[in-house]
């Protein structure tokens, strides 16, 4: 999507990511050999920002948990801003499955990163893996409350697409995003890796 390429080429995401995204911060954290980030604080907040039980936040986080093969997978930059572009931009979430909803939010949350949008306190590197993923997921609730009818899927699947998402990017940031994306022009999601390495401390 050009508006997120052009954002994120005129911020400073220069920071590459290396062994920092595997270094420990939180008793209880999510790490086995990825980004750790602390899974208590990520549900507390993800439920305090969006809506829902923190029981979405939870089952989201054994998803990822369960599925860390596909943390490394590479992810389709053509479809995931062409998704963000339909439902932010067009505000018209028809026919998206509840999953690309999810990674929609999870763009959406990094954009607003890039623009500075975000809290001072959200927007801290410390714990910064913690932040993108709680905001994302809770920004996939809200989204879904106002489009859910629309798409193929149910809540859970949102939360989830959002969270991976979050996790592909944080991972994938490691390897500096060449290689990692795919679909046209998948460059422009380099950025995104970057911008993910920057929080991912």
């Amino acid at each position: 999507m050009v508006q997120i390429s052009q954002n994120l080429s005129e911020a400073n995401v220069n920071k590459t990511g290396g062994a920092e995204l595997n270094s420990p911060h939180h008793s209880g954290q999510h790490s086995s050999g990825g980004p750790s980030f602390d899974q208590d604080e990520v549900v507390k907040t993800a439920s305090h920002h969006g809506s829902g039980e923190s029981s979405l936040f939870s089952t989201a986080l054994s998803f990822i948990s369960k599925n860390k093969d596909k943390e490394e997978e590479p992810i389709d930059e053509e479809d995931s801003t062409k998704a963000h572009e339909k439902v932010y931009q067009k505000n018209d979430a028809s026919g998206l499955s509840a999953s690309a909803l999810g990674s929609a939010a999870a763009l959406q949350v990094l954009q607003q990163f890039v623009g500075g949008k975000a809290s001072s306190s959200s927007s801290s590197q410390s714990g910064g893996t913690t932040q993108l993923i709680s905001l994302a997921m809770a920004e996939a609730t809200k989204l879904f409350d106002k489009s859910g009818d629309k798409v193929i899927g149910d809540k859970q699947d949102a939360v989830n697409g959002a969270a991976m998402t979050i996790m592909k990017l944080v991972v994938q940031s490691k390897f500096g995003g060449s290689g990692t994306t795919g679909g046209k022009d998948s460059g422009g999601l380099s950025g995104l890796l970057s911008l993910a390495s920057q929080f991912a401390k």
